[in-house]
């Protein structure tokens, strides 16, 4: 955890002030505050690794700075950085790093036809069990990319590339399975279980024929989760009157977490407790990781995947007239 995170508001916005004096800006909340911080941590270190490119900690910047990059997604705009890096470090302890953010910038840039090769040709130096994890959560980012653009041909082709790389592994093999069939179920009638809300009222997705229904597959532990949480609020505003309905399925061990948070978050739609609501939602919709979403439409077939921030907003905007 880098120390930023530890500091108080206060302490922060006094350290920015006092770093550059005609600095005036208003955040709305911390989030665009350690959002900032984390621009400038971006560029300081880019400018660190370029006046000192024989430095003993040259790796150890460009390990940070495609950390930050990695954890908010900021793909497009540091993707020369890392294809430098790649260029001209040929033996860099953080090479895979480097090759995430240079193939995730071709996909955040909508050219998938580039990040797809770059990953397929990536996936042909990877094997054992210690590039396992790494190949694995490799796929899901650039699949995920994928599918939240609306490209799920290349999201199979991902899976199918990882899968015919290491298969061999049960637990992958199965996990990619329920990804490549998660995938198959646009354009398909979504799974209807039966299943008890918070409220103990017992329904089934068919309840909501003629509407769009997002089924939003959370965790109050989960981060990205919590920080969408926003986004789903701003579209529950706008098109919850012109037929959009929400349905956040909560993967908490106990109801206890989901209904402290509950208390303290505004979330008006209905909830599921994924543990007690008598079936197995997540399994249903072969949901492994989260956050999830599933966009089901007015007949009842699965619309979109993976849709969250702008993405989200775009295709409400699109759909809903």
């Amino acid at each position: 955890m880098r120390p930023a995170r530890l500091w108080s508001l206060p302490l922060l916005l006094c350290l920015i002030s006092a770093d550059d004096p005609a600095n005036t800006a208003v955040y709305k909340n911390v989030g665009e505050l350690l959002d900032a911080n984390d621009r400038r941590l971006i560029r300081e270190l880019t400018a660190y690794a370029t006046a000192n490119p024989k430095a003993d900690d040259v790796d150890r910047a460009f390990m940070n700075l495609f950390e930050t990059v990695i954890e908010h997604d900021w793909f497009v705009e540091n993707e020369a950085t890392a294809r430098k890096y790649l260029a001209d470090y040929a033996e860099g302890a953080v090479r895979p790093l480097a090759q995430i953010v240079a193939t995730m910038g071709k996909a955040q840039g909508g050219d998938f036809a580039s990040a797809l090769l770059d990953y397929r040709n990536l996936m042909k130096g990877l094997s054992g069990v210690e590039q396992l994890e790494f190949a694995s959560e490799f796929a899901d980012s650039l699949a995920s990319a994928a599918s939240v653009a609306g490209e799920y041909d290349v999201s199979k082709k991902v899976y199918e590339t990882l899968l015919e790389r290491f298969g061999e592994n049960p637990e992958l093999a199965d996990k990619v399975k329920d990804d490549l069939a998660r995938i198959e179920m646009v354009g398909k009638p979504a799974p209807s279980v039966i299943v008890r809300d918070r409220t103990n009222t017992t329904f089934r997705l068919s309840d909501y024929k003629g509407k769009y229904v997002l089924i939003d597959f959370w965790a109050t532990w989960c981060a990205p989760c919590v920080t969408e949480l926003p986004n789903l609020q701003a579209a529950y505003k706008s098109y919850h009157e012109k037929g959009l309905e929400i349905l956040s399925v909560s993967l908490d061990e106990t109801t206890g977490p989901l209904n402290d948070f509950l208390k303290t978050h505004a979330m008006p739609w209905r909830q599921v407790h994924n543990p007690t609501c008598g079936a197995d939602v997540a399994e249903a919709y072969g949901v492994n990781t989260i956050p999830a979403t599933f966009l089901v439409g007015p007949d009842g077939n699965v619309v979109r995947l993976e849709l969250r921030g702008t993405a989200l907003q775009n295709a409400l905007s699109a759909l809903i007239k």
